[in-house]
């Protein structure tokens, strides 16, 4: 196998006083025809090393472990059932409706074969009141760029409206289904290039009204890295508006539709709140004074009085209150327990009423309530079974099985473990490490340790399908709950981010020191895996602690932290690293990011970069360049980048490229971690 060369320019920019080397930023032109051969040639030279036999194996059994029906948790509306289901023949999830539980599925929209590839998907849905329209968004190629549609379910037709350009559109339908608020991009051309995916706005629709001529109703003025979230009262009147620029704080603003005014409820607190309307009362889930969150509530009338004299609905506890959700009768609040989620439900006087009991490491995977109805479902998966969807009986009062997905493994044959570690300041870390029941700790196990870290994301258990032939074949699997993440409160986030992001890599380091000398594995038998913000941190500590791993893989990674902000909605995450453009923040990025602290003279691990050619989130230019360093200074150890074609930054890639994918990470850790055939 040939890796190609890599043009290397002598680029030296002087920033802050500080001089810094970007020999590799030619990759970041996509449309440069130069740059459009590397990426053939490197993807040419994946397939020559990782396409064998073993590969092939693996991708037939993850074909055959995907072949299952996969589907969400239905939403009750009136007697009719709206959810997401994906045959083992298709590539796509598929939305239905049925009229009745027992009712004939209906299919509203089916994006399979309509699109060589099967690149076209289903971003968001949403019902209105009265269960006769549903909104949805279609996007195509990984470009999270929909299309939002109008379903009539009586006639089972569209109707004229079409609204562009809306990412992940956050849709609230009026209490009459006349029409619906609903967030937007701007429209191509009218904003600076590069800024496409920002510029977030609300509008208000009305069905039938030509698009073009919706009413403004919030973002004019407004910061261009906007994160907007909406809530509607249950008689339509007071819109509630969720305005963030990072992920520790937010603002939140009030539209009236009767005054067609808009006026502040929170601002200027450093603290996190999400706004939630009753029939009588208004909700507020925060960590203003409660690091653990809890819930204030008051009246309508009372509601902009001052924070402080807001009456605490449901106070803090030692878990992180996570989510808050609301049926006719019930609250239903989930709660982080040792990165496992519990559900606890209350009654509109916030009266605890009972908990949800759940197996031992298991986790909530979705709760479907409506506030209109009584009853709802919820989801339990853990390492050892994939979901379980439950259902609430109002009339029976009881819970029971609704659908369960197969299960590809015999959980009798595998033990998962949930333990404890210090990191390097002293800090107690979690890990949870899956293996088979049999396995010897005679530090020759290979192993994959997996991370994120950032953005308060929370790593709880789930269903690993990709990763069964790996399980099968005697491999350890683990992930660690380092800080950045919100497995224990907002201060767990901000421990690992800007200043102090070097606490998120020690604790991984310190997950993998405490792997060897547990006698799970030994570095030449342990791997690292991340994605995205994960993805940045295993290249970080892979260029840290080198002799530690003996391979890397990074999928759509960030690394060159120094431009980061310059490409996409990348902007956004400056609150969460740093922002290159102030030198003090500038000087603590250059110690750990990952294209910056590649030396010479130093053999690092052997390394698997994964991205896609249409990736909006992050952009590929981060792995180009980081491969092509690490390519320049190893000298035995393989660097490879495979960068899928008409695909992003994972949402909605159809089996076919997750099974592609996920075979070569599969082959890759294999061979260097000397996994059994």
């Amino acid at each position: 196998m040939n890796i190609p060369k890599t043009k290397k320019e002598n680029i030296l920019e002087e920033i802050h006083g500080y001089s810094i080397a970007d020999p590799y930023r030619w990759l970041e032109g996509a449309e440069n025809v130069e740059v459009r051969e590397w990426i053939k040639a490197q993807n040419h030279a994946v397939d020559e090393s990782l396409k064998g036999e073993l590969f092939s194996s693996f991708s037939d059994e993850l074909v055959a472990n995907f072949k299952v029906v996969n589907f969400s948790n239905p939403m009750p509306v009136r007697g009719k059932y709206f959810y997401t289901e994906r045959q083992p023949n298709e590539d796509q999830p598929v939305l239905y409706m049925k009229r009745g539980l027992d009712g004939q599925p209906v299919v509203l929209c089916n994006p399979n074969g309509q699109r060589d590839g099967n690149t076209i998907t289903i971003d968001f849905w949403n019902v209105s009141r009265s269960g006769k329209y549903v909104a949805y968004g279609i996007s195509e190629g990984g470009d999270e760029m929909a299309t939002l549609y109008v379903k009539d379910t009586d006639t089972n037709q569209n109707l004229p409206d079409a609204i562009i350009r809306c990412r992940y559109s956050d849709v609230r339908w009026l209490p009459d289904d006349s029409g619906f608020f609903y967030t937007r991009n701007p429209r191509p051309g009218t904003v600076p290039k590069n800024e496409e995916h920002l510029h977030v706005k609300v509008y208000l629709h009305k069905l039938g009204d030509d698009p073009d001529a919706d009413e403004l109703i919030f973002g004019a003025d407004r910061p261009k890295d906007d994160m907007l979230g909406l809530t509607l009262s249950p008689d339509g009147r007071y819109l509630g508006i969720e305005a963030s620029q990072t992920w520790t704080e937010n603002e939140i603003y009030i539209y009236d539709s009767t005054t067609k005014s808009v006026r502040a409820l929170v601002t200027d607190i450093p603290a996190k709140f999400s706004i939630f309307f009753l029939s009588g009362k208004v909700l507020l889930r925060t960590n203003y004074k409660a690091n653990n969150y809890r819930i204030l509530q008051s009246s309508y009338e009372e509601m902009y009085r001052s924070l402080d004299e807001w009456q605490e609905f449901i106070p803090a506890r030692e878990s992180v209150l996570t989510t808050c959700r609301a049926t006719k009768s019930k609250i239903l609040v989930e709660y982080l327990v040792n990165a496992c989620l519990e559900a606890h439900i209350f009654d509109y006087d916030g009266k605890l009423l009972e908990k949800i009991p759940l197996p031992a490491h298991a986790t909530m995977a979705g709760i479907t309530t409506n506030r209109f109805e009584e009853e709802f479902f919820y989801g339990v998966e853990s390492f050892l079974f994939p979901k379980i969807v439950y259902r609430y009986d109002p009339e029976t009062r009881t819970y029971s099985e609704y659908r369960a997905t197969d299960n590809p493994i015999d959980a009798t044959e595998y033990i998962v473990k949930q333990e404890w570690y210090h990191s390097k300041d002293g800090t107690k870390i979690p890990i949870f490490i899956m293996h088979g029941k049999d396995i010897q700790l005679d530090a020759n196990n290979p192993t994959i340790l997996y991370g994120y870290g950032g953005f308060a994301v929370i790593q709880a258990p789930s269903f690993l399908r990709s990763w069964v032939p790996w399980f099968q074949r005697g491999g350890i699997f683990a992930i660690a709950n380092i800080r950045g993440g919100g497995e224990f409160g907002e201060a767990w986030h901000t421990d690992g981010i800007k200043e102090l992001k070097q606490n998120s890599f020690d604790d991984f380091i310190a997950a993998g020191e405490y792997l060897v000398a547990q006698k799970y594995t030994d570095p030449q038998h342990l791997g690292i895996l991340g994605g995205s913000n994960g993805g940045l941190l295993v290249s970080a500590v892979g260029v840290q602690r080198p002799e530690l791993w003996s391979a890397v893989c990074s999928r759509v990674p960030l690394t060159d932290m120094v431009r980061f902000p310059q490409f996409g909605i990348a902007m956004r995450w400056v609150h969460e690293y740093g922002d290159p453009a102030i030198k003090e923040d500038l000087g603590n990025i250059l110690r750990w990011s990952p294209y910056h602290n590649v030396r010479e003279n130093v053999e690092y691990p052997h390394f698997l970069f994964t991205t896609g050619e249409k990736d909006t989130r992050v952009d590929p230019l981060h792995a180009r360049k980081m491969a092509a360093r690490l390519q320049e200074v190893n000298k035995h150890n393989q660097v490879l980048i495979f960068t899928e074609l008409d695909a992003g930054h994972g949402s909605g890639k159809p089996i076919i490229k997750i099974v592609e994918s996920q075979a070569l990470t599969l082959s890759f850790f294999a061979r260097h971690l000397q996994l059994a055939d």
